[in-house]
């Protein structure tokens, strides 16, 4: 069974719900994917961009990479993952898609040691495991004015404006490599880290 993830507070999802739906590039991908792959969501950093340009009072940056999650455990030879990826590579060409089913995470991915991990028990408990607090944020449209989010550390750190490092998966050096090669605080000056 699962243990108990933080229910992101309901004022920020209002609010993540308002940045995002004035990004009408974002709105026509969430509205292809519960069109066409209702159990995906758009996720990490294309969520943690728009809300922090948003927060600095930017424009929506430019976006290339798109992340897209979703948990199938049926899916063993990751079909729906390449198919999708197609898919919306075909739709939205402009962008690099990384389509990536959780459920099978564990076959592939390594930690900074070279460790294997545990199998993912779902999308939040995927999530929950990423880098960066402000980037544990999955988000799915289920109606024209309505966004499922799934963010098991909660939205708090993404409003604030914190960089806090998780600790539940990779090593403080790989967080700081990333704070090096994002270089995030020199393009929103007004992010903290938070130790």
């Amino acid at each position: 069974m699962e243990k108990a993830q933080q229910i992101p507070d309901a004022e920020y999802v209002t609010a993540l719900w308002n940045i995002l739906q004035h990004n009408q590039d974002l709105v026509r991908i969430l509205n292809f994917l519960r069109d066409n792959a209702p159990d995906a969501y758009l996720c990490a950093g294309v969520i943690r961009n728009t809300v922090w340009s948003a927060l600095h009072g930017f424009s929506a940056p430019a976006y290339t990479d798109m992340d897209v999650i979703f948990y199938d455990a049926t899916d063993t030879e990751n079909i729906r993952a390449a198919q999708l990826q197609i898919l919306l590579t075909q739709h939205f060409p402009a962008c690099h898609w990384d389509v990536v089913n959780q459920a099978l995470v564990h076959t592939w991915y390594r930690t900074s040691e070279g460790k294997s991990i545990q199998p993912y028990r779902s999308v939040s408990d995927a999530v929950s495991v990423w880098p960066e607090t402000a980037t544990a944020v999955a988000v799915q449209l289920i109606s024209d004015d309505q966004i499922h989010t799934v963010a098991p550390l909660g939205l708090q750190d993404l409003f604030e404006l914190k960089l806090r490092w998780n600790s539940k998966m990779v090593a403080h050096h790989v967080f700081l490599q990333r704070l090096q090669q994002k270089q995030w605080l020199n393009i929103w000056d007004r992010l903290e880290i938070v130790q």
